[in-house]
């Protein structure tokens, strides 16, 4: 997986005449910028971008070039290669090294056809073909000089010289081959300088019309990082009163480019779009199977023919929240409000308030002047665009104003026993009754001229109804206590040989609550949904969220109540009859006979189940105790066998043996007719089995 990048670079190159400039970013939420860049040219001519070899993917895939004048054109876009420049040296003849660099390139144009310009005053031209270089040394004021002379084949006599390479002062390659190596040698070491960085080189024609200035537009989609929103959340005294605040909203934009963006116009754009990196720049290869020539001239490859081939939502109606009663109201009157739980007091005077002693008004008129934004929906997406232009120096970020709105708030405590178990939240109640759509974000709260708390705003569509918690209100006390009770069997009902026995189970819960403040508070409690439970005792009617119940109520001033609630769930017991004795099943039917549970034809089907399971329990208890008399008479034989073995042909022993064989005799008659008393009890036993199981299956109860 490609790893997600918090940095690129992005260069637009420009020569001195053609120059593009960035007017236009729009930055979308998912990590994508779009940039639209402007630049006018007269006659032919070219503009440069430079980017980096990650970002030429979006960039192919997303450019986009236009010359808005009547005749001229875009003739092609080129772009350098997705290959080092040590690959794309590979087959060039040329190599310069560093050090000794036109030494070393004479000596590899050996042969090729030349032009030199002879002297530094007068110059002499000659032409000729390069044969060599010779070194000469020679000895001045006793050190040692080492002069280099290009031997030449002159063009015009055929005469071969030698020109000292100090006497030179041009040097023109003739061969044009020669000269175009050259040139592509030397510009991609230049490009080489700067790794992993790609040229692109848009060509721009005239059609003919030279003189006129001609606007050309350049736009391309490019990584870039989200814009982040934060929010500033102020409240006086008075907003208070009226359920109001001013909500300022910021963006922090980054500029990680290599370039300034001046005077630009910025749009930031809310949504998801879908976005990809599609692999358009490095260059893919496909394998070939690898075919012999034929060794037959009759054979040869075939061409062969490529084949063508819910959960159901209820609609919410809020019960809205109640009203304070007139005695409360009275009661707050002649108490000062206290701030919203700031972290911290601080000491202010009028001139050094965060509103710089401006009314509430004159405050939002202030800052609304600095906040110029429109706003658009594009379908998914929405659009927030700013007004005023925006300069950011490169490398550089900035706080833009993105909006500035007076919304609906309400101070209320929230209180939920799975975040703090004995004290409510300090919320805020915010309804977004701007024309905006409200980017989730961090929000700093001030409350008269203090800081009150931190939160998140979270996304928040038109008309959206959202609660920031901000601190944690210790001045009211909840205790929570809850108990569980069954109730007596309700209700029975039967089906595939089994009795279900329905009660209640209730949830009792009571929240008390005490308000140790001097002023009167609204207090929501989220009061958790459990499976199967309904409330069926509730002082007020509940909002409904997805995983809780909530309760709105006022806390009067040094107040001490209880909250109660009563949940009911219904259980079951299951019973399998074939478990139950006669007896068991006559009991449960007086019993439901007088819960009035049962009806009569049911009364009766249970009655003759109960008869038929006392019958086969005789009959079981008859099969037992034939099976234990077989058993014991097995065991008497074995011992009888055994003794007549030991017996001898005595006339006393075989008097005895004569016993034991009558008695033998008299057991396997006894033996056969127990064998067949129990086969009929097992044909009675399955006959009942059978008749008890049609009757347990076709019970069923309404």
């Amino acid at each position: 997986m490609r790893k997600v990048k918090y940095y690129y670079r992005h260069i637009i190159f420009m020569n001195q005449e053609n120059k593009l400039k960035i007017e236009k970013i729009i930055i979308f939420k998912h990590g994508i910028g779009y940039f639209l860049l402007k630049g006018t040219m007269k006659g032919t001519g070219t503009f440069e971008l430079e980017f980096n070899v990650d970002e030429m993917n979006d960039i192919l895939k997303s450019l986009f070039v236009l010359d808005t004048s009547e005749k001229g054109h875009i003739s092609f876009i080129s772009y350098d290669a997705a290959i080092t420049p040590d690959q794309l040296l590979k087959n060039i003849m040329i190599d310069i090294p560093n050090v000794n660099s036109f030494t070393s390139l004479i000596t590899q144009l050996k042969g090729a056809k030349i032009e030199i310009s002879i002297g530094r005053q007068t110059s002499e031209k000659r032409k000729g073909i390069i044969m060599g270089m010779e070194e000469i040394e020679k000895i001045k004021n006793d050190i040692k000089i080492t002069d280099k002379l290009l031997v030449l084949l002159l063009e015009e006599t055929g005469k071969i010289v030698k020109i000292p390479f100090s006497e030179i002062s041009e040097f023109d390659v003739l061969n044009k081959d020669i000269k175009n190596d050259l040139k592509f040698f030397l510009d991609t070491i230049i490009s080489g300088i700067k790794k992993d960085s790609k040229k692109i080189i848009i060509n721009c024609e005239s059609g003919g019309n030279d003189e006129n200035e001609r606007t050309i537009f350049v736009s391309y989609l490019h990584e870039s990082p989200i814009w982040k929103t934060s929010y500033r959340l102020i409240m006086s005294k008075e907003q208070e009163e009226q359920n109001k605040c001013l909500l300022a909203g910021y963006s922090l934009i980054e500029n990680i480019t290599n370039q300034d963006w001046e005077d630009i116009e910025l749009t930031l754009v809310a949504g998801m779009p879908v976005s990809f990196i599609y692999d358009f720049y490095r260059p893919i290869i496909m394998e070939r199977p690898i075919i012999e020539p034929p060794k037959v001239l009759s054979a040869k490859p075939t061409d062969i023919e490529e084949e063508m081939a819910f959960d159901e939502f209820k609609a919410y109606r809020g019960g809205g929240a109640p009203k304070m009663k007139k005695e409360a109201i009275g009661t707050a009157m002649e108490y000062a409000k206290a701030p919203m739980a700031p972290a911290r007091a601080v000491m202010t005077s009028p001139d050094t308030t965060i509103s710089g002693g401006l009314s509430d008004d004159m405050l939002l008129d202030k800052m609304r002047f600095a906040t110029k934004t429109q706003t658009k929906e594009l379908g998914e997406l929405f659009e927030y665009k700013i007004s005023n232009p925006v300069t950011i120096k490169r490398k550089k970020s900035a706080l833009v104003p993105l909006l500035t709105e007076e919304i609906k708030t309400k101070k209320i405590l929230l209180y939920n026993k799975n975040e703090h178990d004995k004290n409510p939240n300090a919320c805020l109640e915010i309804t977004n009754n701007s024309a905006l759509i409200l980017e989730r974000g961090p929000v700093t709260i001030i409350y008269d001229d203090n800081l009150a708390g931190e939160s998140i705003i979270p996304f928040m569509n038109k008309d959206d109804t959202r609660l920031l918690n901000y601190a944690v209100e210790q001045a009211v006390i909840i205790n929570t206590e809850q108990k569980t009770e069954n109730l007596n069997v309700h209700k029975v009902s039967f089906g595939g040989a089994y009795c279900y026995e329905y009660y209640y189970t209730n949830l009792n819960t009571v929240y008390k609550i005490k308000n140790k403040t001097e002023e009167p508070k609204e207090l929501y409690i989220d009061h958790p949904k459990k499976p199967d439970y309904k409330i069926i005792e509730k002082p007020e009617e509940p909002e409904e969220t997805a995983n809780y119940w909530r309760f709105k109520l006022i806390l009067e001033p040094k107040s001490a109540i209880e909250f109660k609630l009563l949940e009911r769930k219904e259980n079951y017991s299951s019973y399998y009859i074939w478990n139950w004795t006669k007896k068991d099943i006559l009991n449960k039917i007086s019993f439901y006979i007088k819960k009035q549970f049962i009806e009569k034809e049911l009364e009766s089907n249970l009655r003759e189940i109960a008869e038929l399971i006392g019958d086969l329990a005789q009959f079981q208890n008859q099969k037992s105790k034939l099976e234990n008399e077989q058993n014991q008479m097995i065991s008497e034989q074995e011992r009888l066998r055994e003794n007549i073995s030991v017996l001898g042909d005595s006339t006393q022993e075989a008097s005895l043996k004569e016993k034991y064989v009558n008695k033998l005799t008299l057991q396997e008659n006894r033996f056969e007719a127990i064998k067949a008393e129990i086969n009929d009890l097992e044909k009675q036993i399955n006959k009942l089995n059978k008749e008890i199981e049609k009757k347990l299956y076709n019970l069923k109860s309404d």
